[in-house]
């Protein structure tokens, strides 16, 4: 291509015109596009979607489980209190929902995995409002007196991690292991899940940066294959999500634009995915 235009320019030139550069990249464009609709391609984002929708609850499964931990810590520790006893009960309940999902969508029940993740989503949302309601007083006379504003930010996100993998197993045409294969997946999702969890009951802030470690091996290895560097993309909702709970609870602009994120990674996977799917018409003879 180099060539083409050094031979086809004026005596002189130095740099491409602006036409030609522009139809350079109309024409790279055009062959990338090509390469992702093709069937090898579709294939891969299948995959890659399968594997994504199945790592999504597993991640949040982890996180509630190294909380559930960090208070298991103080038990440990001899610092024993019914205060530290029912917040482990609470983070070990709320870790429950998704590993239902985990296990739904490893037994490729796609439908069984939705439907928990959906319904944990209304319950989420459900039980922030209940708590922001409850927390209100009323005099005697019924009039209104104290309450926490009931922020939509807040039970946005309380609800939004449970309906994205929800929306992740909607968009998947197949949740589970795909082309990774079942004792792999196994091997590191025991990994993911134990080691995060056993170093938080042994330190109670160790949890967070070992789980980040193993993020980072996984995801150096992960995009080394085609499938990996899908699946990453697909996670990147899931990765903003967990990023902005931690960071900017019930901003409702960021939960916007998360939400926005979301829908156009999953939209795309989603038409990806489906691309090469199609039958071709039968050649007539």
């Amino acid at each position: 291509m180099v060539a083409v235009l050094l031979a086809s320019a004026a005596p002189g030139r130095r740099r491409p015109s602006l036409r030609d550069a522009c139809d350079v990249v109309r024409g790279g464009l055009a062959i990338r596009l090509r390469h992702a609709v093709d069937p090898r391609s579709s294939l891969c984002w299948r995959d890659a979607l399968g594997i994504a929708a199945l790592l999504a609850p597993i991640a949040l499964f982890v996180i509630k489980l190294t909380v559930a931990a960090g208070y298991g810590e103080w038990v440990l520790r001899g610092e024993f209190n019914r205060e530290g006893l029912r917040l482990m009960g609470e983070a070990g309940v709320a870790a429950l929902p998704y590993g239902l999902v985990v296990l739904f969508a490893w037994l490729d029940r796609r439908w069984a995995a939705f439907g928990c993740a959906a319904g944990y989503a209304l319950l989420s949302g459900w039980s922030i409002y209940r708590s922001a309601y409850e927390s209100a007083m009323w005099n005697a006379d019924g009039v209104l007196i104290q309450a926490d504003p009931v922020d939509v930010g807040d039970i946005g996100m309380g609800l939004f991690p449970a309906a994205l993998c929800a929306a992740m197993l909607a968009v998947a045409p197949s949740p589970g292991p795909g082309s990774a294969g079942t004792p792999r997946l196994l091997r590191w999702t025991a990994a993911l899940a134990g080691l995060p969890v056993l170093g938080s009951l042994i330190f109670r802030r160790a949890g967070l940066p070992v789980a980040v470690a193993l993020v980072l091996i996984a995801g150096v290895m992960a995009l080394r294959s085609p499938v990996g560097r899908r699946v990453a993309v697909v996670l990147v909702p899931m990765a903003a999500t967990i990023v902005a709970g931690t960071l900017w609870w019930g901003d409702p602009l960021v939960l916007a634009l998360i939400t926005t994120l979301s829908a156009a990674v999953l939209g795309a996977a989603g038409v990806l995915a489906r691309a090469g799917s199609r039958p071709t018409p039968a050649t007539r003879v």
